[in-house]
């Protein structure tokens, strides 16, 4: 069953509607940063997936409700054709929504996130939130020392509490995402999001961070079995959060093809 998912607008009425797909424990003021840049040219959607940010949970992840949460949003605000951006986990939903429904998507940007399987990244990160009896932190920095011996990395562990909010009712510390049902899911949402009969012949831009393990050499070629006029653009200086480590040279590739 489709969820009603929540969304952070930069609006721009009279601009062609952008709508942006977050990655994996991301939500949509990830993008807030982006959205104000696209404002001048698009009406921006930065939409939460369901068990990310303040969108409803949900036992489930399978692409077919995802994307049904997806459309069930473009009915609710009248949508009938957009642009489409996805990153990482967001960029698999986006590539198997604009497959089913290509007459709604006039293009589509798929980021940092090829049409292939995956290892099951984040399983550490998952099993580190899952062991933090958030309910009992008295601060942020608490968490944040309890996830090092877990998570060394520091921008990892910063990233994962942008997810930790307080209970507005009782005042205590929560996961914003829901992780148990996230990190259920891992085995699902590794897996390719597309069916070997799904296409799409619209325009569609592959981006990658050039510092990015995400995406190989080969992956956009072999993702033209789906995408038919597919164009890759790599971005220097970037990792897998491409839009966040080299916000310039991403903004730029975007201008240049939407």
């Amino acid at each position: 069953m489709a969820v009603s998912l929540y969304s952070l607008r930069f609006e721009n009425p009279a601009a062609p509607a952008l709508v942006i797909l977050h990655g994996l424990l991301g939500a949509s003021r990830n993008w807030t940063t982006i959205g104000k840049a696209l404002q001048p040219r698009f009406d921006v959607h930065a939409l939460d997936l369901r068990n990310h940010g303040r969108s409803p949970h949900a036992d489930a992840m399978r692409w077919a409700e995802l994307c049904d949460d997806l459309q069930t949003y473009l009915n609710e605000q009248g949508l009938n054709e957009i642009h489409l951006m996805g990153h990482s986990l967001g960029g698999k939903v986006a590539m198997r929504y604009a497959c089913q429904n290509p007459e709604v998507v006039k293009k589509l940007v798929v980021v940092e996130i090829a049409a292939k399987p995956y290892p099951p990244y984040h399983d550490n990160e998952f099993r580190a939130m899952k062991r933090i009896p958030v309910a009992e932190l008295g601060s942020r920095k608490e968490a944040e020392e309890l996830l090092e011996t877990m998570v060394p990395s520091w921008a990892m562990r910063q990233f994962l509490l942008t997810n930790l909010v307080r209970d507005e009712s009782t005042g205590a510390y929560k996961w914003q995402a829901n992780i148990d049902a996230l990190h259920a899911s891992l085995p699902h949402i590794r897996q390719n999001s597309l069916l070997e009969t799904d296409c799409y012949h619209g325009p569609a831009l592959l981006v990658r961070g050039a510092n990015s393990d995400f995406i190989d050499d080969n992956d956009a070629e072999e993702m033209q079995h789906w995408f038919s006029h597919l164009r890759e653009e790599i971005v220097p200086s970037a990792g897998h959060n491409v839009h966040v480590e080299n916000r310039k040279g991403f903004l730029e590739v975007l201008d240049a093809w939407l």
